[in-house]
């Protein structure tokens, strides 16, 4: 570790921990690069995962370029696949701090898994595609098909609060095709199979790229963080994606926590302020090509707040999801030890 990046370090240490950068500090060994607790235990290994969506490049920063590499040894990054692989890899303690859907976080911490929510980083990335030029707002979905991924996720349950807060009722006016994923409803509109879709980004843009290749208009009709904003009268934005930890992650190394929350911060002020940089980041690690990555970024809002900081927004946002179905999270809220602070 250089002398440069030794004392960026510590002074992160001292401003998220009220520690002050004494001789004692300075004193540690160069030969270990992992932080050490109160207890004498270090980290010398640490998993950070995410999925192949946008907020993922903010991950992919804190494993790759921040200054995490200066407080750990050696960090495992990795891509999964879908939420039963987060499921399982939180379950097992394999994965020790992901990026995730926060209701996903909500779910597992309610079912027992030993997790805290650190953090809010995406504020709704959801929209309405469609490409029939006569579909342009809700009242147009009556009698339509819209094809939407995950049934009973979260995408379904949002719309579903939306089409009611319409005058729309989800069972009776509007017809709803599942897809396993954002990727096959992609696929199912550019093949004519559907003229309306809902989807997340970075699948949207893509869909509209994909689109104009093949001399197909996919227009981007709705909204939903818009309309979320106007239907309950609160700013149009959804607490949608944030970050988890394992709590025994969060006990035994909480200088590393700080300096996570410290560094993603620092993540998303890289990512706006270097579109370019985080757009060839994205498209390393998301599969995806750049143009898609940079242009998804417009439609992604980012802001990293901590869940202590968040708590009224997210259960605000988890009451409407049990309201759509009262099974959700076991028809409660998290209690305060879901929330990290």
């Amino acid at each position: 570790m250089t002398i440069t990046n030794r004392r960026r370090f510590l002074q992160i240490i001292a401003a998220t921990t009220g520690l002050t950068l004494t001789s004692h500090l300075y004193g540690c060994s160069e030969q270990n690069n992992s932080i050490s607790t109160g207890n004498n235990q270090t980290l010398n290994r640490i998993s950070i995962g995410g999925s192949p969506i946008v907020i993922t490049i903010l991950m992919a920063y804190l494993a790759k370029q921040s200054q995490l590499q200066e407080a750990v040894k050696e960090i495992d990054f990795r891509i999964w696949k879908n939420h039963d692989q987060l499921r399982a890899d939180a379950v097992s303690g394999t994965l020790q701090v992901s990026a995730t859907p926060t209701s996903l976080a909500a779910n597992l911490y309610q079912k027992g898994v030993g997790i805290k929510l650190l953090n809010v980083l995406v504020w709704g990335i959801l929209y309405v595609f469609s490409t029939n030029k006569n579909v342009n707002t809700w009242q147009d979905l009556k009698g339509k098909t819209i094809l939407v991924p995950f049934r009973g996720g979260l995408p379904s349950q949002l719309f579903t609060f939306l089409a009611k807060a319409n005058n729309l009722n989800p069972q009776t006016d509007i017809k709803i095709e599942y897809t396993s994923d954002f990727a096959q409803a992609v696929q199912l509109l550019l093949a004519g199979k559907g003229d309306i879709a809902l989807l997340s980004e970075p699948a949207g843009t893509g869909a509209e790229i994909r689109g104009k290749q093949q001399n197909l208009q996919v227009r981007r009709i709705l909204n939903l963080q818009e309309e979320w904003g106007r239907v309950t009268k609160r700013k149009p934005r959804i607490p949608q994606a944030g970050t988890l930890a394992l709590t025994s992650l969060i006990d035994q190394h909480p200088e590393v926590i700080q300096v996570i929350q410290t560094e993603l911060k620092s993540a998303v002020d890289w990512v706006k302020q270097n579109p370019d940089d985080a757009s060839e980041l994205g498209a390393e690690n998301l599969g995806l090509k750049a143009p898609i990555v940079k242009n998804s970024l417009q439609y992604t809002p980012l802001e990293m707040v901590s869940a202590a900081e968040a708590k009224e927004e997210l259960e605000f946002w988890f009451e409407r999801l049990i309201e759509q179905n009262p099974k959700f999270l076991g028809g409660k809220l998290p209690d305060d030890g879901f929330y990290y602070s």
